[in-house]
């Protein structure tokens, strides 16, 4: 029998969905944006590709320096000035008209939105225990999804409507008022909470695992090159889904959008999916993280050669991202809190996190160049080779999952 929430779970829970899904929304809507924001200031691909490079690196070293402080600050401070740091960046990349001061505030947006995830994470390991970790982690998962729909549903209609610009201010809002909302509400034990819901485990203030040993003695090192195989396939797709079917196809830019929202629809099976698996391999995450790596360069094989039809593009191009959107669960939450009696729940969620954006930032470079260079089907066939990579890192990663038990549990 699956042990219920109380009821100061529940809130912490809708919190940080409600907070991380309004984060996605000021940090997807540049995708929606993107074809509107190349016509109007008459950017090459390459150039519009850097926008996504420049995020995801600062991103990534954010991750390391938030995931580190998460451990050790306040939850609930962090939480609400990332949101509101990334909101007054978004509004002012509205107002800009110069291509580098617009690329340095998307930049520090990368700064702002790195401090959240860790955080949050941190935040679940305190509030939850047990078999109710799988299930917050699912959950949790979900607001990546979401965001990504509200994103490209509301940012592609604003675009469309108005100017791209738009895409950025409704964002901005949604952030701010999160930003205060976590700030005001949010309680990093459930022993400060106001409610009198205290029987939740807190995690225990244990000695932190040296960082040497946390890398190469418990398969993390493996792992993380698998973050790097899934964020260079994922936000490749997320980047340019919509510019390649207005491209390729002819489609507006409010249409291309519009049937890019195939691919957040899909993802969610993709969380279900790796749900599955993660029961198939007896709770062995790594293993099901493999499984969908190989899923990956797959769907990306037929897509290199099914890709002439629109729908069908979007269709595999869905398929494809929600193979790899269906380990954030796995990856982003419930491998991190494995890690609580180590005292590095943060910092591993940072650094999976981090190269999971490290792999992000390769893919806005190399991306941008290759369309240019020799069209979309050179992109298809990179993520072809990046997901059998990372298909066999995850393999070398489930060898040191014994290991990893046995080291945290040592």
């Amino acid at each position: 029998m699956k042990e219920k929430f109380t009821s100061g779970q529940r809130k912490t829970l809708l919190l940080c969905f409600l907070c991380y899904s309004a984060a996605y929304t000021g940090r997807l809507n540049l995708s929606a944006a993107l074809p509107g924001l190349r016509d109007g200031m008459a950017l090459t691909a390459a150039q519009a590709g850097m926008f996504q490079t420049v995020f995801a690196l600062i991103y990534a070293v954010g991750q390391i320096v938030n995931g580190a402080r998460a451990d050790r600050t306040s939850i609930r401070r962090s939480i609400g000035t990332g949101l509101i740091l990334s909101a007054v960046c978004n509004v002012l990349l509205a107002a800009s008209d110069n291509y580098v001061l617009m690329m340095a505030l998307w930049a520090l947006n990368g700064a702002a939105q790195s401090m959240l995830w860790a955080p949050i994470v941190k935040l679940a390991s305190m509030w939850f225990h047990g078999a109710q970790r799988e299930r917050a982690s699912f959950i949790l998962s979900i607001t990546v999804i979401f965001g990504h729909f509200a994103a490209w549903a509301v940012s592609g209609a604003l675009a469309s409507a108005f100017s791209w610009r738009w895409s950025f201010v409704i964002p901005s809002v949604l952030m701010a008022v999160m930003g205060v909302a976590a700030i005001l509400t949010v309680r990093d034990r459930p022993e400060t909470a106001l409610n009198g819901d205290t029987e939740s485990t807190a995690v225990s203030d244990a000695p932190a695992m040296p960082i040497k040993k946390l890398i190469c003695g418990t398969g993390l090192a493996a792992l993380l090159v698998c973050c790097i195989c899934i964020g260079f396939v994922r936000d490749g797709v997320v980047t340019w889904a919509p510019t390649i079917l207005a491209a390729d196809f002819g489609e507006g830019s409010l249409s291309s959008t519009m049937l890019s929202l195939i691919i957040p629809v899909l993802n969610l099976g993709g969380v279900l999916l790796v749900r599955r698996c993660y029961y198939l391999f007896r709770g062995s995450a790594r293993g099901a993280v493999s499984i969908l790596l190989a899923v990956s360069a797959l769907l990306s094989a037929a897509l290199l050669g099914l890709w002439k039809n629109a729908a069908l593009c979007a269709l595999l191009m869905g398929l494809c991202c929600a193979a790899n959107f269906g380990v954030n669960p796995l990856l982003n939450a419930l491998i991190p809190m494995d890690y609580d009696k180590s005292g590095r729940v943060g910092l591993v969620a940072g650094l999976i996190d981090c190269f999971i954006y490290v792999g992000s930032a390769l893919t806005g470079a190399a991306a941008g160049a290759v369309i240019d260079a020799v069209g979309w089907q050179g992109v298809y066939a990179m993520w072809i080779v990046v997901s059998a990579v990372g298909a066999a890192f995850g393999i070398a990663a489930i060898r040191g999952e014994k290991r990893m038990k046995n080291q945290i549990n040592a």
